[in-house]
């Protein structure tokens, strides 16, 4: 019996819808490996409680010995081959979440190994929410941590928990900040505001981690006719929790009282030709590097939920000055 040959048209056009079943197999791959990931570091996070638990036990049954606890912990880590850190680390994470049920799937091992050295329980539970909320890496964290985020918080009085289902629509004055800390953009000397915009769209994740969670980037330059002459808005922001559109202006120097009726002009054309029925009304946010109390108070004169503003720091203010500012 003869095997037939079976001949194949090389000229076959295959990229058709390739790239397209190959973007989703690859998604496909990505989120598996994530879960797989996800479900490997959720079992490390119970076998460092586990271990910080035996470790807490035996303290209570032989802590009558003179430095039990630590010498058990080096004796540990010399014979598991495990950094005398980590073995730490596991008793301090037991001791800071003593009932298992209390730690969240949602956080890594490494989240936690940044949290457990918090030692006010509302500032940790903070940072947690913060995490699940906006996501944040573990180098993310650090960074909010080191700022002084939850001091911050506290002066301005936002802190924000995650809240639980049903989710109701969220007040603007829990949105935005007071300060917003752009460090991540490495302005030249005597930048413009194209160029602090410019340097804000490269680095718009970041912008978003700062913003906070539920803003997404909409557009820039936004351009709206008023009596034929063309205006343009620097930011366009959607925020889903309010939800609603934001507006933003930005601007390098001092605040300036002419900004609330720009604005105001950009939120009352947005009202009539740009929203949705079921949104609240647009919102302005003029970011400035800085702003007097006085000023803004008689310059707004009633539309303190409609214009917020706020300031920007392009570097990060020293221990000394945040904690000058939290005393204020």
């Amino acid at each position: 019996m003869t095997k037939k040959l079976i001949k194949t048209n090389k000229n076959i056009d295959i990229t058709k819808g390739y790239r397209e079943i190959l973007r989703d197999i690859r998604s496909l791959l990505e989120k598996s490996t994530y879960q797989a990931y996800k479900t490997v570091d959720n079992i490390r996070v119970q076998t460092y409680w586990q271990i910080g638990e035996r470790i807490a036990r035996g303290e209570l049954e032989y802590g009558n010995k003179p430095k039990y606890g630590e010498k058990i912990i080096k004796q540990l880590a010399k014979d598991l081959n495990i950094a005398l850190r980590n073995i730490y680390n596991a008793l301090l994470f037991y001791k800071s979440y003593p009932i298992l049920q209390t730690v969240s799937a949602k956080l890594s091992w490494s989240h936690y190994v940044e949290i457990i050295a918090i030692k006010d329980n509302e500032e940790k539970g903070f940072y947690e929410s913060q995490i699940v909320q906006n996501n944040w890496s573990v180098r993310e964290l650090k960074k909010q941590i080191n700022s002084k985020l939850y001091a911050r918080a506290i002066k301005e009085n936002k802190l924000v928990t995650i809240t639980p289902m049903p989710i109701t629509p969220i007040l603007p004055e829990k949105v935005f900040k007071n300060t917003y800390n752009f460090d991540f953009l490495q302005l030249p000397k005597g930048y413009s505001e194209s160029q602090l915009e410019k340097k804000l769209l490269v680095n718009i994740e970041q912008l978003l981690l700062e913003f906070g969670s539920d803003f997404s980037l909409a557009g820039k330059q936004r351009k709206i006719i008023i009596d034929q002459e063309i205006h343009k808005i620097d930011l366009e922001f959607y925020h889903r929790g309010i939800p609603c559109i934001i507006l933003v202006d930005l601007k390098i120097g001092k605040f300036k009282s002419e900004y609330i009726g720009q604005m105001n002009k950009y939120l009352n054309y947005y009202k009539e030709n740009k929203m949705y029925l079921w949104e609240k009304s647009p919102i302005g946010l003029i970011i400035c590097k800085y702003k007097g109390r006085e000023e803004i108070h008689y310059a707004l004169g009633g539309l303190e939920n409609k214009i917020f503003i706020a300031e920007y720091e392009s570097k990060l203010p020293s221990k000394k000055e945040i904690e000058k500012r939290v005393r204020r």
